[in-house]
């Protein structure tokens, strides 16, 4: 179709009204090269259709450029980043974004381990970080995530092979803390050697029971001040069924707390650790 400039005093019969007028609102060209020979001299603005790349191009007044071109798109998030319905975008990067599906009924939107992500709901539930089995006399549980605001540490049927005690240690990365020492008959005295004694070797759990226990460490992971824990527990201790109980803090040391080691002087025949991190 041709390009037609009017002139005053042109006549405007319905045919040219309808060509040049209606139809070329969006000039369309075969090609490029129809669209320079019927335009020599583009208006700015001009907005055009070519039919064999199907693409809309306009006049910038120097070049034809593609809509998606001028202002330039390319920036924009697509719609197919979400495949769902509720999803979110989340950024994974710089000038990068992901798709964040929907959570569960009563979750939250909050941050775990540097993270976004959807979180049970509640008044600060406890997140397991891990479980650890116990088969050996020593076990060093290293690298605790440092996320949140306390941490729980469950000992669950452990087990021995003899009559022995049970040590436990709160650890910064490489290193036992300084603690108050706890024994089964309920009394305490100060530990600089940085032991946390629940079962010494006079009153050494039975080997016909099992010891559970649950330790808790407020503000963990901070660096600024000593950490206040609190400690409950049972077993049965050489004919005796005693529970354990007592407090204390990681004396002398502000150091966080990223690890924890149990030691059974008897090779243990059972049992597990797992920690957990509340908020």
């Amino acid at each position: 179709m041709a390009y037609k400039t009017f002139a005053n005093g042109f006549p405007l019969p319905a045919s040219d009204l309808n060509n040049f007028l209606m139809n070329q609102s969006v000039i369309v060209f075969a090609d490029a090269a129809a669209r320079t020979t019927a335009i020599p001299t583009p208006i700015q603005g001009m907005l055009t259709y070519l039919v064999d790349t199907a693409a809309y191009e306009s006049w910038n007044g120097s070049a034809y450029v593609a809509l998606v071109e001028d202002p330039d798109l390319t920036s924009l998030i697509p719609k197919s980043t979400v495949t769902t319905a509720q999803d979110l975008i989340v950024a994974d990067g710089a000038s990068s974004v992901t798709r964040l599906g929907v959570g569960t009924d009563d979750q939250v939107l909050s941050v775990v381990a540097g993270e976004v992500a959807w979180a049970d709901a509640g008044g600060g539930g406890w997140t397991l970080l891990s479980t650890t089995s116990l088969s050996t006399i020593t076990t060093t549980i290293t690298g605790i995530n440092q996320s949140y605001k306390d941490l729980k540490i469950e000992g669950t049927n452990i087990q021995t092979t003899s009559s022995d005690a049970v040590y436990l240690y709160l650890r910064n990365s490489s290193s036992d803390l300084s603690n108050v020492r706890l024994t089964s008959n309920g009394s305490s005295d100060e530990q600089g050697g940085g032991n946390f004694i629940p079962l010494d070797s006079g009153n050494a759990m039975a080997t016909t029971t099992e010891l559970n226990f649950n330790m808790n460490v407020s503000n963990y992971s901070a660096t600024s001040h000593q950490k206040a824990w609190t400690f409950f527990g049972g077993a049965y201790f050489l004919g005796q069924s005693r529970g354990i109980s007592g407090f204390g803090s990681t004396r002398f040391s502000d150091d966080a707390v990223e690890g924890f080691k149990i030691e059974i002087n008897g090779t243990p025949s059972a049992g597990e650790i797992k920690i957990y991190g509340g908020n």
